[in-house]
């Protein structure tokens, strides 16, 4: 029988609030690919199956922080956001190599590079987190400026996007912002969890 951790950072909440709160947030965000107009309820069901399987995983992972649970979780989390990123490029060009190889390209670059140059991956971290460089402080701005927005453009596309704004306009935000995000996320977590994979733990042992 699998014993339960006490390392989780929702660890003295009780399971079913756990339970309402995944449900929640990885059930919104597994609405998205499907709200932007027209709206479609394929792409719902697509997000919605990858919010069940978020949600197994971040179960697991509440209940025994186990690092293949957590590094399942937050991967099919990117994932995720990178199906809102992909309906939204579909929408506006089609299933093309124009947007389909520099993206997908650049996530999965995201995910090994911590892994293939360390060294590098320590100077982009620090350049997110504490920005050394001008450009670094730059973009580190736009992220702070542009990240709060990302809920309530998601939320506007579907409800008030063909009124207020060109439609086309709107969704190529939403693609570009879900694309950075789903990169961004995929970097931080690879730099993260790397360094703390459990046969790391058991070289160094030997």
């Amino acid at each position: 029988m699998l014993r339960r951790t006490k390392r989780h950072p929702l660890a003295h909440w009780a399971w079913w609030q756990v339970v309402l709160a995944f449900t929640f947030a990885f059930g919104l965000f597994g609405t998205l690919p499907g709200f932007l107009p027209p709206i479609s309820i394929s792409a719902m069901r697509i997000g919605w199956a990858l919010a069940i399987l978020i949600g197994l995983a971040a179960m697991w992972s509440w209940w025994n922080f186990n690092w293949w649970a957590r590094l399942a979780g937050t991967a099919l989390w990117t994932i995720q956001i990178l199906a809102t990123a992909a309906r939204a490029w579909i929408l506006l060009i089609g299933v093309t190599w124009i947007w389909m190889v520099p993206i997908l390209s650049a996530y999965l670059l995201a995910w090994a590079m911590p892994v293939l140059n360390p060294r590098a991956s320590a100077i982009l971290w620090r350049e997110q987190m504490t920005p050394q460089t001008r450009v670094g402080r730059i973009v580190l701005g736009l992220a702070l400026a542009i990240g709060p927005s990302a809920g309530v453009i998601g939320a506007s596309v579907g409800m008030f996007g063909s009124r207020f704004v060109e439609t086309n306009s709107v969704i190529l935000v939403m693609a570009a912002l879900s694309s950075a995000v789903a990169i961004g996320f995929a970097f931080a977590i690879s730099y993260q969890l790397w360094p703390v994979r459990p046969w790391a733990k058991d070289r160094a042992a030997k």
